[in-house]
């Protein structure tokens, strides 16, 4: 008999790490939103910390720097504001 416990158990570390990189993208895509509205018109000034706090509060996450600095730049450059 074939044992699938291996294959499992990687879906399920594959899905968990794809399931908290959703998570910080949603906290960069917060991190904006609430900078763009803070700006009102102006410039759109939002660091990786502000996605670090977002995170830390909504989710219960650490989210590294590097990690929510590269995330950060991609979003903004999506949204238009990089």
């Amino acid at each position: 008999m074939i044992s699938w416990r291996g294959l499992r158990d990687r879906r399920a570390a594959r899905r968990g790490a794809e399931h908290e990189g959703r998570r910080v993208v949603v906290a960069a895509d917060w991190a904006i939103t609430l900078a763009v509205r803070r700006a009102a018109g102006g410039p759109v000034r939002v660091t990786p910390e502000d996605v670090r706090a977002w995170a830390a509060e909504h989710f219960l996450l650490d989210v590294p720097e590097p990690l929510a600095a590269d995330v950060l730049a991609a979003r903004l450059e999506l949204r238009g504001h990089g």
